[in-house]
C-alpha cells in the first residue's frame, strides 16, 4: 500500500516538471520561485518516503532472517 503512494506522489512531481518551464515563462519571478520551491520540496518528500521505506523493510527483515538461523 506504501508503494501506492510513492507512486502517486511520484507521477506528481514528474508533472510538475513537465510543467516548469511554461510556470517559468508565463508566471512572475515570485510565482515561479513559489513553483520551484514546491517542486524541490515534493522531491525532497519523496527521497525521504524512499528512505523511510528502506528502513521499514529492512527492520521488518531482521527478526526473520535471526529466527531462520537459530
Amino acid at each position: 500500500m506504501r508503494l501506492v503512494w510513492l507512486a502517486a506522489i511520484s507521477v506528481l512531481a514528474v508533472v510538475m516538471a513537465v510543467f516548469t518551464p511554461y510556470v517559468f515563462r508565463t508566471e512572475s519571478t515570485w510565482q515561479a520561485i513559489a513553483w520551484l520551491v514546491m517542486l524541490v520540496g515534493t522531491v525532497t518528500f519523496i527521497a525521504v518516503l524512499i528512505r523511510a521505506e528502506l528502513l521499514i523493510r529492512r527492520l521488518g527483515r531482521q527478526p526473520n532472517s535471526d529466527a531462520s538461523e537459530t
